[in-house]
Formats: C-alpha cells, sequence, structure tokens
C-alpha cells in the first residue's frame, strides 16, 4: 500500500489536474499514454486507449474494455474494468474494485476498506489484498497470496492461487472496533497450491478436501490455570 499517498492525500501532477469533471483520455484533455491526476474528478479510459498512472482523490476511474494504464492510486472512489483491461498496480483507500472478465493486474492489488470482485480469466501477477473489505473471485489465477483481515473471502469456479491463502491478526490500526467473524467460502474446484494460514478466527465453508488439508491455524489462545502453575 502507498502510504505517502494515503497520509498525504495529496497529487504530483504529471500531465493532467482537473477537479470537479470527468477526465476523458484520448481526447484533448489527456493525451493517450499520459499520466493523469485529479481532484475531486473522475477518469475514463476509453475503449483500446492507453494511461499511464492514474491518480485520483473523490473521483472513480472507469476503463472500457481493452483499455489499459500503469498503476491505479484512489482514494474515496471505486475502480471499474471492463472486459479485458490490462493495468499494473491497484492501490485503493475507502473504494471498491470491479474487474470484468479477462482483466489482467501484472503485479498487486490492495484496498483497505473495499471490496475486490474479479470475473473470470482474471490474471494477478502478485497479491490480493484488503483490510475491511470482502474478495469475491471467479476462474481466477492469483500468482501470489490472497489476504485479508476482516472481510469474507469467496473463491469458485477453476480459480488457482499459487501462494497462501491468509487471515491476519487484527491488530492494525485499520481495523474496525465493531470486529466480526469473517467467513472464508472455497468451492470445489479450486486450486491451491499453498496454505490456508489463519492469524484469527473464520467460518471455514470450504467444499475441496485436498484444501481442507492445508488449514493451518496460528490462533493465539490465553494458557489456562492449569498451565500458568
Amino acid at each position: 500500500m502507498n502510504k505517502s499517498f494515503i497520509a498525504g492525500a495529496m497529487i504530483v501532477v504529471s500531465t493532467t489536474l482537473l477537479s470537479g469533471c470527468v477526465i476523458h483520455v484520448g481526447n484533448a484533455s489527456a493525451m493517450d499514454g499520459n499520466d493523469v491526476s485529479t481532484m475531486l474528478g473522475s477518469v475514463n479510459i476509453a475503449s483500446g486507449k492507453h494511461a499511464g498512472d492514474i491518480s485520483s482523490i473523490n473521483g472513480n476511474v472507469d476503463i472500457d474494455e481493452h483499455g489499459s494504464a500503469e498503476d491505479i492510486s484512489i482514494v474515496n472512489g471505486n475502480l471499474d474494468m471492463e472486459s479485458h483491461v490490462t493495468v499494473r498496480r491497484v492501490d485503493v483507500v475507502n473504494g471498491d474494485i470491479f474487474a470484468a472478465s479477462h482483466v489482467t493486474v501484472t503485479q498487486d492489488v490492495e484496498t483497505v476498506n473495499g471490496d475486490i470482485f474479479f470475473d473470470s480469466h482474471g490474471e494477478i501477477g502478485g497479491n490480493i489484498e484488503t483490510v475491511n473489505g470482502d474478495i469475491h473471485i471467479t476462474d481466477v489465477t492469483i500468482e501470489k497470496d490472497l489476504a485479508t483481515v476482516n472481510g469474507d473471502i469467496d473463491i469458485e469456479g477453476d480459480s488457482v492461487i499459487f501462494g497462501n491463502i491468509v487471515y491476519k491478526s487484527s491488530d492494525s490500526k485499520w481495523i474496525d472496533e465493531d470486529d466480526h467473524m469473517p467467513t472464508l467460502t472455497i468451492g470445489s474446484n479450486v486450486t491451491l497450491h499453498g496454505s490456508v494460514i489463519l492469524e484469527r478466527p473464520v467460518d471455514l465453508k470450504i467444499e475441496n478436501q485436498d484444501i481442507k488439508g492445508k488449514v493451518i491455524c496460528l490462533l493465539y489462545t490465553s494458557p489456562s490455570p492449569r498451565d500458568q502453575r
């Protein structure tokens, strides 16, 4: 997570800095291939167009089919990627990520307070990670880990995870005080090359028998009075 982007809530202008409007990449307001930065405005990458790095505060980012971009950083806004979109990295605070079919992210996908949805034939070359967000993937390949703290995870179809599925302990400043027990749901056809690592209580709904045997509990338990003697 790009902490300097979050803490400062500032945008470094590379090409375009606009507020209160929509930037359409590929026309006069933002040339194809350039970086785009905006406050209080949204960004649209037209079909087949390419943008460099995209930075947005209080605005959504939409990428039409066959569009592409480099690093995407959003505070208080959603990211919507249509089919056959390619981006390098996604970093969102207080916003959801929606990816249609055949979307490729070559590095990491991260949110703090936001859900992540990836449809069929998606590919993530790094990690998928949330703090207080849910993760829903179907027929998606993840090269590294899939991790959360408070969010539900739902993995369906012929999804493949080469790393681990991790529930991290809730000791972060980002955690909601109204903590709940999240649910991990894994369909019968999912392939997991790593392990399911639980650092906190989780409700498990795992249909795949092979994955059931890969669950590792690292939960802290208080010593009993007998153990303290």
